[in-house]
């Protein structure tokens, strides 16, 4: 997987430092890093090598500056979800294959092929609906056009290996790399591929009314998931900071994580129109500038409204349009 190293090598912004790059690889849980993953595009390559030693990561840094021609692998990024979310999503899509499978075969006492409760639930949740509307034959239909535009996308598809069903076991890696007659490496970072390909497919609500409902979103650390619960409760962020007992600015890392992640998308409560029009100019012609340099284009501007609009350009939920 060091492909996905040297990818995040050569498009971070030039000034950020190997060890932050680091950080984002192996998913340091800080709230600058959070920041860092998804202001350069690299969300999805957060904590997506999570035992990675600091040691190897520098040889693969050396390697990457001897040899940069060498490294240039077809790589996928998304902006909306981190690694953890396109695991997890393909987990509760795995599941909801493997329930249906059975369902159809009348057979309700199986083993699941995940013990995450969070995801049992989501899946329960989406599966009873289906069985309440009568559209089991619309859920497969959406599973064979999902692997049918995965193929498409990519040459050769391997996620339906990892597919389980009645009296149909999963492959494990190192079996679909000798079945495929590829390295292990190879195998791993067309794994990572496929989910971008995958969950940005499930996006489409409209070509995957059912499957959409199972894209699922990254944990929050522990005290963000806390001022959410205070937020949806209705309190201000003043409160939230008095009743966790912390700075403002504290909580505005925690929202930052919460927009970052997908949990919230209401930019216009936090930022104007008019400041996000302007800022949004700006930013277009300068997307790798330090935050010191925005701050200084917008003085009136707090480094959280900054960071905020920054998140939501990246993220693709504020759109950025040239200056003519």
């Amino acid at each position: 997987m060091n492909a996905l190293i040297y990818y995040a090598l050569t498009h971070a912004h030039h000034h950020k430092t190997a060890k932050s790059i680091y950080n984002i690889i192996t998913g340091k849980k800080s709230h600058q890093t959070f920041f860092d993953a998804s202001s350069q595009q690299l969300l999805s390559l957060y904590h997506s090598l999570p035992h990675l030693k600091y040691p190897s990561f520098e040889r693969y840094f050396d390697e990457f500056q001897n040899n940069y021609d060498d490294n240039k692998s077809t790589i996928y990024i998304h902006p909306r979800h981190t690694f953890e979310s396109l695991v997890l999503t393909f987990k509760a899509l795995q599941l909801f294959v493997q329930t249906l499978s059975q369902h159809k075969h009348d057979t309700y006492r199986f083993t699941p092929i995940t013990e995450q409760r969070h995801i049992q639930q989501r899946v329960k949740l989406v599966f009873q609906e289906v069985r309440a509307q009568q559209l089991e034959s619309d859920a497969q239909t959406e599973i064979y056009q999902l692997f049918q535009q995965l193929n498409s996308d990519i040459t050769h598809s391997v996620l339906h290996y990892y597919l389980t069903g009645y009296e149909d076991s999963m492959y494990t890696s190192q079996q679909v790399s000798l079945i495929e007659g590829e390295p292990l490496s190879a195998i791993k970072l067309q794994e990572y591929n496929e989910l971008v390909l995958c969950v940005k497919a499930l996006e489409d609500t409209s070509t995957y009314p059912i499957f959409s409902q199972l894209i699922m979103l990254p944990s929050l650390s522990h005290n963000t998931f806390k001022s959410l619960q205070l937020l949806r409760k209705g309190q201000s962020l003043e409160q939230i900071a008095h009743i966790q007992n912390v700075k403002l600015n504290t909580i505005e890392d925690h929202l930052l994580e919460m927009f970052i992640k997908g949990y919230l998308n209401n930019y216009s409560t936090f930022v104007s129109s008019e400041d996000l029009a302007s800022f949004s100019a700006y930013y277009h012609q300068q997307p790798e500038a330090r935050l010191k340099v925005y701050k200084e284009a917008f003085p009136n501007l707090t480094y959280f409204a900054i960071k905020l609009m920054i998140v939501g350009i990246e993220r693709g939920d504020v759109s950025v349009k040239a200056s003519t």
